[in-house]
């Protein structure tokens, strides 16, 4: 199991050999909300929860419709492969549904805890502050349901198996050996440039 720390003094974290350290300015005070001060990340799909545990899958948003739609295909496979029975996508900003929305429904389906897990890589303004903010305002509406946003992805081992397929399987395409993966489909982007 690798583990991902973010002690509170000082603000350091923690992959094996590599740390990255942050300034105490990064850390957040938050009224009435929770964000997490320390993650595990772990190759398994079992974490500490709950049958009224519901989680929140946030990306940033785009104009792109094709790019919304892929965080709800992510958040199928998730529910698929894990034990989670609630689980809804959301946005940060320009499309639907929101961060409210989606705690809305979380809680309609009898969620008593919900765990925003932003769908980032690092963390970043909208990690420290936007999406924070975004699920203190939503939890206003919903006295009693307690909440947690999550550490992005981070520094992860199993990214580096995630990056090294995609470049692999792109190889093969502009090799003529595969069709063009789901994300590049008729975009003609996965060409080799010369």
């Amino acid at each position: 199991m690798h583990s991902v720390t973010i002690p509170s003094h000082p603000p350091t974290i923690s992959l094996g050999l590599h740390s990255l350290e942050f300034s105490k300015s990064r850390r957040i005070a938050m009224n009435g909300g929770a964000l997490c001060a320390k993650s595990c990340l772990s190759v398994g799909n079992e974490g500490p929860q709950t049958k009224r545990d519901a989680v929140i899958i946030v990306d940033h948003g785009s104009r792109r419709q094709e790019s919304n739609l892929m965080l709800n295909e992510f958040v199928s496979m998730f529910k698929a492969r894990t034990s989670y029975e609630i689980v809804e996508p959301a946005h940060m900003e320009l499309a639907e549904p929101s961060i409210r929305d989606a705690f809305k429904l979380c809680v309609q389906q009898g969620a008593k805890r919900i765990i925003i897990s932003p769908f980032f890589l690092f963390p970043g303004r909208h990690w420290n502050q936007d999406i924070p903010a975004l699920a203190a305002e939503a939890a206003e509406d919903h006295s009693g349901i307690s909440y947690i946003v999550t550490a992005p992805l981070g520094l992860h081992e199993s990214l580096v198996d995630v990056v090294n397929d995609r470049i692999n399987y792109c190889l093969k395409h502009v090799d003529g050996d595969a069709t063009e993966c789901s994300v590049c489909a008729g975009t003609g982007k996965c060409r080799l440039y010369q």
